[in-house]
This record gives structure tokens, C-alpha cells and sequence, in this order.
């Protein structure tokens, strides 16, 4: 008996979408930290202010719910990722959306991010400027350039995610019992 449940344990193969799906969930925990933190501080300085104070400038509310919403959607994200690993076979159907979205959303922003690069090298480029804010804004450019690297090198990542997930293969190892 013990050896048939062992056979079935072992019946999986490596599988390298899981070190993908492993990496997405520990960018969502980790943009889960950083914006439920975020939802925190935030929710404290809207109770500080004044309805003056929010009248003279921009809406501190809006951050509240894009942080709020981000949290909800990272944590919605570790759910699936974690069943996903799991070897549940809703998960890997949801995984694939999940997937497929953050590869739309990892575009997006690496178009946005790049484009902000730009603006900011032209910025830097006209002569008068201070060198303390050239060389502090230089190196904000580079740590901007790094970010639409990695996004540029996840969105194939994440489409061969969500390919692999549907692949026949990985279907039949999903269909096998999880211990």
C-alpha cells in the first residue's frame, strides 16, 4: 500500500514551469508586503488630514485604493500561484489567466517606464544643471533601465508560462492524484 502511494508521488517529472510559477509567487508576496504596508501608512495620513488639506492638493484616497487594490490582487495571485504548486488543476487554469495578465501588465509598464526613461535622459541632458541632481538622477535612470529589462524579459517568460500550462503534458500531470 505505502509503495503504490509512493509511485504515485514520484509518477511527476521536473517540471520547469513550476520554478516560474515559484518566482511569481514570490514577486506577489513581496508586492503584497511592500503595498499592504503601503495601505498602512497611507490610511493614516488620510485620517490626519484635514478636508482642507485633501481639497489643496491630489487625493491621498486614490493611493489608499490603488494600494488596497494592489494587496488584494497580490494576494489573490499567491492563492492561485500556491494551488497551482499544489497540483490543483482549477489552479493551473487560473494560473494560465494569471499569467497572460501579468504579461499584458508587465508590457504595459515597461512601454510606460521606457518612455519615462527617455524623458528623463533628455532632462539630463541640458546643459546647467546641478551635478549632485545629474548624478543622483543618473543613477534613478539606471535603476529605471534595469526595471524595463526585467519586464521585457518576463513578458516571454510568462507567455511560455501560460503555454506550458496548457501544454497536453502538463495537463496529464495535473490529472494524477497530489498526495
Amino acid at each position: 500500500m505505502f509503495q503504490a502511494a509512493l509511485n504515485a508521488r514520484r509518477a511527476r517529472p521536473f517540471a520547469p514551469w513550476r520554478i516560474v510559477v515559484w518566482l511569481v509567487m514570490l514577486l506577489a508576496a513581496a508586492g503584497f508586503v511592500v503595498n499592504a504596508y503601503a495601505c498602512v501608512v497611507i490610511g493614516q495620513a488620510v485620517g490626519a488630514m484635514s478636508a482642507e488639506a485633501v481639497a489643496g492638493g491630489p487625493d491621498p484616497r486614490i493611493a489608499l485604493l490603488w494600494s488596497l487594490g494592489y494587496t488584494l490582487a497580490a494576494f489573490a495571485i499567491i492563492v492561485v500561484t500556491l494551488s497551482t504548486l499544489r497540483w490543483r488543476d482549477w489552479a493551473r487554469g487560473a494560473m494560465r489567466i494569471v499569467a497572460l495578465l501579468l504579461m499584458v501588465w508587465a508590457a504595459y509598464t515597461a512601454w510606460f517606464a521606457y518612455g519615462q526613461w527617455q524623458q528623463l535622459g533628455i532632462v539630463l541632458g541640458q546643459a546647467g544643471l546641478p551635478p549632485d541632481l545629474v548624478m543622483v538622477a543618473g543613477r534613478q535612470r539606471s535603476i529605471m533601465l534595469v526595471g524595463v529589462v526585467l519586464k521585457v524579459v518576463s513578458v516571454p517568460l510568462l507567455a511560455w508560462l501560460a503555454w506550458a500550462l496548457g501544454s497536453l503534458r502538463v495537463r496529464q500531470q495535473f490529472m494524477t492524484p497530489a498526495l
